[in-house]
């Protein structure tokens, strides 16, 4: 398999991202680093792993099994071992720390140290696979070969970790290199992207620096984090997938600026990724949205990706008309594209089960009549795990009932005139509609009091209109 390096990257490849893991860590032969000696707090010790996925000052890559307790050496004086990482007994061929000593050694009847840590990463590489280009090979008008489809695994070759005791000031000293058989990781590939996947785990085949005895111990596997096509000279013309995109709340083919939508195709994203937090990013899992005006671009805040959707924010600075809308790869190429319609305003409602229709997104809060306020969830989930709407009840007291709704495509409105409601066909005041204020995109809708003449309908409809353009319809029980 060829590999180009990540700085000499020219022409088309599949980009891995690769990671080397370890797990079920453990010493169990002589170990003297640094001990004794007037610099070291022996017997503990920060061990590091350098290996072809990341260097030992990368951080704790092999972390050890001591930590916030108190350990006593054979004399018994004892000390507390409450570093914020994991260490090891970096001495245990000295007199005072030797096995067996249960509070220094923990497995093997007190003879071997285990790592109370599950899997460590020990780095993450970037592996750029030269592919051809996507093409279409059946003359079909689709995308079918090339690109990431390709690879069918990838292998690192022989794999090795050499294990160092850490010490800035005296140095790091080189405890044992162990080796590995070469791994294979599966992979499972489209055109424009790879799936996550594993090899299995393998236990050491050499040691080197001592050969010999064995003094520590780990398995090891390799991760492909995920695959992406990339085409920095955008030498490649593949005919991309079609594109359609909806709003995120009604699933109507209009949206506003501002507002949250969806977009659905094939081989949009090579895994599915989520945006953790605030400003949203403009590439997820190497691909971004580009939408294209008349006179100018605008790269999407993106919500979350997968192979089949995308959802995003449309930024604010859109023109109401057509805009096209492109899925693009990290290095440029083209996934999708299609239209995007724009309105001004494009006023749509979620619903719980978030298709735009059934039993609304919303939040019954009650006024009661000494003036403190309650509420509930309009929707809960029945055993095959759909949402159904839960009864409000109007007749509850001297009290007043309104709805909290959830929307996007209002908040272009230029006053809060422009907004009606209907719930059961009857119209209800608005007392807000605007920004939700904590999700980007996401409007509320504040109606009501509910008339009490609403008592024992049911199921009923709950619409906004703004400025004349009315949102899907979703629903309400009242009892």
């Amino acid at each position: 398999m060829s590999l180009v390096p990540f700085g000499l990257l020219q022409a088309q490849v599949c980009r891995l991202s690769v990671a080397g893991l370890n797990k079920s860590r453990r010493v169990m032969g002589p170990v003297s680093a640094e001990c004794p000696a007037p610099l070291h707090s022996a017997p503990f010790g920060n061990w590091g792993v350098t290996s072809n996925f990341g260097h030992r000052l990368d951080g704790h890559q092999f972390d050890g099994w001591c930590r916030d307790r108190q350990i006593c050496d054979n004399l018994g004086f004892c000390t507390s071992c409450s570093e914020r990482w994991y260490e090891w007994n970096s001495c245990t061929d000295h007199m005072l720390f030797r096995a067996p000593n249960c509070t220094l050694y923990n497995a093997e009847d007190c003879t071997e140290q285990a790592s109370a840590t599950g899997i460590n990463v020990l780095g993450t590489v970037t592996v750029n696979i030269p592919v051809a280009c996507p093409s279409d090979s059946d003359a079909d008008n689709a995308v079918d070969a090339g690109g990431c489809s390709e690879i069918e695994s990838y292998s690192s070759g022989t794999n090795f970790m050499s294990i160092y005791e850490l010490d800035a000031i005296t140095g790091h000293e080189l405890i044992q290199t162990l080796y590995f058989p070469e791994s294979i990781v599966r992979l499972d590939c489209d055109i424009w992207g790879c799936s996550s996947a594993g090899s299995e785990w393998v236990a050491p085949i050499a040691y080197e620096d001592p050969s010999s005895p064995p003094k520590v111990f780990a398995e090891m596997a390799v991760a492909v984090n995920f695959g992406s096509f990339r085409d920095p000279g955008r030498s490649c013309r593949a005919a991309p997938s079609i594109l359609i995109s909806l709003s995120a709340a009604s699933f109507e083919g209009t949206v506003a600026p501002e507002s949250i939508a969806s977009a659905f195709g094939d081989n949009l994203a090579p895994i599915a990724d989520a945006a953790s937090g605030t400003p949203l990013p403009t590439e997820l899992a190497g691909v971004r949205v580009r939408l294209v005006g008349s006179e100018r671009e605008w790269l999407a805040p993106l919500l979350a990706v997968s192979t089949k959707q995308i959802n995003f924010v449309v930024p604010a600075g859109v023109l109401p008309g057509e805009i096209i809308m492109r899925v693009e790869g990290g290095g440029g190429e083209q996934r999708a594209e299609g239209l995007l319609h724009v309105r001004q305003l494009a006023p749509g409602l979620f619903s719980a089960n978030a298709d735009g229709r059934g039993v609304a997104a919303a939040l019954a809060m009650r006024l009661n009549a000494d003036g403190s306020w309650s509420s509930q969830e309009v929707f809960s989930e029945d055993p095959l795990g759909s949402r159904v709407a839960v009864p409000i009840d109007l007749a509850v007291g001297r009290n007043q009932v309104f709805l909290a709704l959830f929307g996007t495509g209002v908040r272009g409105r230029a006053s809060l005139s422009q907004v009606s409601a209907q719930v059961g066909e009857q119209e209800v005041g608005v007392l807000y509609a605007g920004p939700q204020g904590e999700f980007l995109g996401l409007d509320q809708i504040n109606i009501g009091p509910l008339s009490h003449s609403l008592l024992g309908r049911g199921l009923v409809d709950v619409k906004v209109t703004v400025n004349g353009s009315t949102s899907n319809a979703v629903h309400v029980a009242i009892r």
